[in-house]
């Protein structure tokens, strides 16, 4: 569906509603969302007990490091979108199968080397670029660990001629949400097998994991292959090459060089995590209480807070997606000493002729944005550059 077209059907279906009713549409269809019918809210302990106690058993076939064994891993992966670095990559994990490890990557130009050793993290300074950082987190930690602390509802589906469990979590939840709400996660697991089939951190981002072929290692289960989807678009495709006991590991590998030791220790990367609402309103009109949101995914310096690269979700082509974009690479976040991966929404409260009114049918180049957050910093000038520039 065009951008224009999806626009005019939002904004009519908008003036069809009571001003008591939600200010929103849900997030637009999208051939790899599971849940597409109400789910129900758990609610009851014993509940939320299972559902807790099923993530934590999914979770643990990507705890590679709990099996307390040496091991090599190798990975391979395929990218394409408007990221800095897309293209064929590589990446590496070692593991002594005690406290020292080793992960390289490698992406166009950008090769990336992390050493952790006795506690302590080293390796290049560089930013690690987007795509990397994905295929850490969606291979490696996908599932959250602190779960209880979400509103979770639930979902049976069918997928593929087996019944699939779809979690989906938030910290709240608007009225009337839809079957997916813009503020929700969504993990959907095989409960015959407690294998994670679908990964989505945000509405519009779909990691698909596929078990043929899986490797089993001393009871971790990985998929051999993940495709990641975006405005139903393959932009990721990861490829676990092997997986194998490495007891014979040189020692030395683990050990920093002196420039890394000079330079002292590295920022280390988060799992992906949600952020916001960032507040837009229009300031060439009144702003209507309808609004529309944009997610957009992004990773954040850890020294500075600055977004080192950002692509968004929804309506990357038209005005409002390039709005949202441009509202988020001139945001500085707050710094963590990690460089964090953020799905930032963006809720754009759309123009109207009076202030609360419905909102008024026009073209989003026409109008202004400001952005309503006292949070909101200028950030550094510092930025990636794409390759070869």
């Amino acid at each position: 569906m065009r951008p224009r077209r999806y626009l005019a059907i939002f904004l009519s279906s908008l003036f069809c509603l009571p001003a008591t009713f939600a200010q929103t549409n849900p997030p637009p269809a999208d051939p790899h969302e599971m849940v597409t019918r109400d789910p129900h809210i758990l609610s009851k302990t014993a509940e939320r007990t299972s559902a807790l106690d099923f993530l934590t058993r999914a979770r643990k076939n990507f705890e590679l490091r709990d099996a307390q064994v040496p091991y090599s891993l190798k990975v391979s992966f395929e990218s394409t979108g408007a990221t800095l670095n897309e293209g064929s990559g590589t990446m590496e994990e070692l593991y002594d199968g005690n406290s020292h490890w080793r992960w390289t990557a490698d992406l166009q130009q950008a090769h990336i080397i992390r050493i952790g050793a006795d506690s302590r993290v080293y390796g290049s300074p560089e930013p690690v670029p987007l795509r990397i950082q994905m295929v850490r987190s969606i291979l490696l930690r996908p599932v959250v660990h602190d779960a209880a602390q979400f509103e979770i509802r639930a979902a049976d589906v069918q997928s593929s001629g087996k019944t699939v469990s779809c979690l989906l979590l938030s910290h709240s939840l608007p009225n009337n949400p839809g079957p997916r709400s813009w503020f929700e996660r969504e993990d959907c697991i095989d409960p015959a097998t407690d294998l994670l089939q679908v990964w989505s951190e945000a509405p519009g981002i779909y990691a698909i994991y596929d078990y043929s072929g899986a490797v089993d290692f001393h009871g971790h289960l990985l998929p051999r292959q993940i495709s990641v989807f975006e405005e139903g678009r393959l932009a990721l495709a990861i490829r676990v090459e092997s997986l194998k006991d490495a007891p014979g590991l040189d020692p030395n590998l683990f050990n920093p060089t002196p420039e890394m030791t000079e330079a002292g220790e590295a920022f280390t990367l988060t799992s992906a995590g949600r952020w916001g609402p960032l507040r837009v309103d229009p300031d060439n009109a009144p702003a209507s209480r309808f609004y529309q949101l944009v997610v957009v995914h992004a990773i954040i310096d850890a020294q500075d807070g600055s977004v080192l690269d950002a692509e968004a979700l929804q309506d990357s082509g038209d005005d409002l997606g390039r709005a949202a974009l441009d509202i988020v690479r001139n945001t500085a976040f707050d710094p963590t000493g990690f460089q964090q991966e953020l799905f930032v929404n963006v809720q754009f409260h759309l123009p109207a002729t009076r202030f609360g009114g419905p909102p008024v049918p026009v073209f989003h180049s026409h109008v202004r944005w400001i952005v309503l957050d006292h949070r909101r910093r200028t950030p550094p000038t510092r930025r990636l550059t794409h390759p070869g520039n």
